[in-house]
């Protein structure tokens, strides 16, 4: 089982130790993963996941950072093989969003950065797919945003890759966000998984969005995963009542990580009925 200071090495040091791993009897590392059984619809043996956050203009991308951090640090998930992008985002208008300790502190050093600098990041995110499909895997996108990104990636592997590719999307408004040709690539040569939206009850998705705040102290709370909650909340109570889009569940003192609902939908929660159920599979002080 992979630990968390393992996910927290840069990927050629990661690489480098586990092909150590490898080569000795003692740790147990690669062959427990590469025996491990397949989580929802994700193969942690083979399989990568990208998660994509445009971070523009809406908060709720941040608490979403942290929905799938708190996923990522539940030891049923630590041979997960993933990376994470900021600034993933597409034609919106708005103020982006800096969230640089949320992500470090949600993924370590395994984020990209595309505000900052897009063309390194969609070459980073090409490289990674192509190792991941050349290997057997295939690569699982949730796309917290919009698909140009993720586009701009795909077209860079050789088209008989691009199938290879399984992008998840749960909002029209992001779809709507995306450029025509990158929607395009992505709809018509990628697998594209179009599931119902995160933001409302009783559709066939969770419903990570909700203005009761009840469960945030619990989360607060959490030994474990509470430093990225705290860090999600704090920004997100900076930005809302300036930002293009005031989400008036986190105007209501509640919350809105409903761009996880691709995460549930890959990994296979996506059963839950909303927040409640999230809080108690993942926060480590009510599991």
């Amino acid at each position: 089982m992979q630990s968390k200071a393992l996910k927290s090495l840069p990927f050629a040091m990661l690489a480098l130790l586990l092909a150590s791993c490898a080569t000795t009897n003692s740790p147990r590392l690669v062959e427990d993963c590469a025996a491990a059984d397949k989580i929802g619809l994700f193969d942690p043996s083979r399989d990568l996941l990208i998660a994509n956050y445009d971070s523009k203009p809406d908060v709720d991308d941040l608490q979403a950072v942290a929905g799938l951090g708190s996923v990522l640090k539940h030891p049923a998930y630590s041979c997960v093989d993933f990376i994470a992008t900021h600034g993933a985002y597409g034609m919106q208008t708005g103020k982006f969003l800096p969230a640089a300790e949320l992500f470090t502190l949600a993924f370590g050093d395994r984020w990209l950065d595309a505000h900052a600098d897009r063309e390194a990041t969609v070459a980073q995110l090409a490289h990674r797919m192509g190792e991941t499909i050349s290997a057997g895997g295939k690569v699982w996108v949730a796309e917290a945003g919009q698909s140009d990104v993720t586009a701009a990636a795909v077209e860079r592997l050789p088209k008989d890759m691009w199938t290879r590719v399984h992008v998840v999307q749960h909002s029209y408004w992001n779809e709507s966000m995306t450029a025509k040709e990158a929607m395009q690539t992505v709809v018509y040569n990628t697998r594209y998984h179009r599931i119902q939206d995160g933001n409302f009850p009783d559709n066939g998705s969770p419903a990570f969005n909700t203005k009761d705040g009840s469960h945030w102290p619990v989360l607060l709370a959490d030994p474990e995963v509470g430093p990225i909650w705290a860090e999600a909340k704090r920004l997100s109570d900076l930005h809302n009542p300036v930002a293009e889009y005031v989400n008036p569940a986190v105007s209501a003192g509640g919350m809105d990580f409903s761009d996880t609902v691709e995460i549930a939908y890959i990994f296979g929660f996506d059963d839950m009925e909303g927040v409640g159920d999230f809080v108690a599979r993942f926060a480590a002080n009510q599991r």
